[in-house]
């Protein structure tokens, strides 16, 4: 109905936004004509522009020396003047649900005691599927998983461009690598994404692309100069929107578990995802043009974040040949699709 204001809430890092992109596309569908807004992170919400299904996104900013008070406050102010009926928190932690308790929505839905709808993590499921339990539980139907992520066409040219200017052959085979991760214990050898890269040059006479973040642009030249054929370097230069337009433009990316993976999902480009320490049944790409590559050690999935392990066996136990192999799967698979 047209006076529903709706609020979602997610605090959290990039690849953790662009995973509540289904329920966004929900929310909307069965609310086509409210207001609808997102609370999100300062640091998160680019990925969130040009998304249609959105009114507003507002922002909070978790760097600021005042984020437990005036921070807060300021955002508190803000959702309480909108006189949002229906708030749903998709991270369900506490500084969230304070958030939804004082927006002075007469319907919250989350996990906690101040929520009129409470809802608990009961499995080990995907992502999108916790939060579309979320949605079930207010009554919004909610079934693709399916995630997305909107490109203006400037921002396609920019892309575009930028793969001019570093000698990127238009009509060749282009596969991104992301050889870096959020935590360190997360990432493949560098040797081995550089043994992948020198196979795609002699087997499909691919582009190969290393993207990094500001903080990886050693480790991508690392991977570039431990190749014998060349590679062309992407760190440190780019602004996520702009990783996100390069991303869309690959034809395969090759990644560790990390926010990129989800965001080259999400723009519709092939993945074949290494994982370690991560939980991969809740944070792996799916459908039929992605792959996840990992071991089932007994350690894994691990405690997020620690240093403490000595071995890193689960990133350690995945090899060369079977990562070559899901490559070459997926290359298959899409290119029979693209025929069709």
């Amino acid at each position: 109905m047209a006076s529903e204001k709706i609020l979602l809430i997610r605090l959290s890092s990039l690849g953790d936004i662009v995973l509540t992109t289904p329920a966004i596309r929900a929310v909307r569908a069965h609310f086509p004509d409210a207001y609808i807004a997102m609370l999100v992170a300062k640091q998160s919400a680019e990925i969130l522009r040009e998304n249609p299904h959105l009114n507003e996104i507002i922002t909070f900013d978790r760097l600021a020396k005042d984020k437990d008070t005036g921070e807060m406050l300021r955002i508190i102010r803000h959702l309480r003047a909108r006189e949002f009926t229906l708030t749903i928190d998709l991270q369900r932690k506490f500084r969230t649900e304070m958030f939804m308790y004082f927006s002075g929505a007469t319907e919250r839905v989350g996990k906690g005691r101040f929520c009129t709808v409470r809802v608990h993590e009961r499995e080990n499921k995907h992502a999108t599927a916790h939060y579309f339990d979320l949605l079930h539980a207010a009554g919004i139907p909610a079934e693709d998983q399916r995630l997305e992520l909107f490109l203006a066409e400037s921002e396609r040219l920019d892309a575009a461009q930028r793969f001019d200017a570093a000698g990127v052959n238009g009509g060749q085979l282009k596969v991104g690598f992301f050889p870096g991760a959020g935590w360190k214990l997360r990432e493949w050898m560098p040797e081995r994404f550089a043994a992948i890269g020198d196979r795609l040059v002699q087997h499909f006479n691919a582009n190969v692309l290393i993207f990094g973040g500001p903080k990886e642009a050693e480790l991508v030249q690392t991977v570039v100069n431990l190749m014998n054929a060349p590679a062309v370097p992407f760190a440190g230069n780019l602004q996520v929107r702009q990783l996100a337009a390069c991303l869309e433009k690959c034809d395969l990316f090759l990644t560790n578990d990390t926010g990129p993976m989800h965001i080259a999902a999400a723009v519709g480009t092939p993945t074949v995802s290494l994982f370690g320490p991560g939980n991969h049944i809740r944070f792996q790409p799916i459908g039929t043009f992605h792959q996840t590559i990992r071991h089932a050690v007994p350690c894994s999935p691990c405690k997020q974040f620690t240093d403490k392990c000595q071995d890193n066996i689960c990133m350690k136990g995945i090899g060369v040949d079977e990562v070559w192999e899901s490559i070459s799967g997926v290359l298959a698979t899409a290119s029979r699709s693209a025929r069709c």
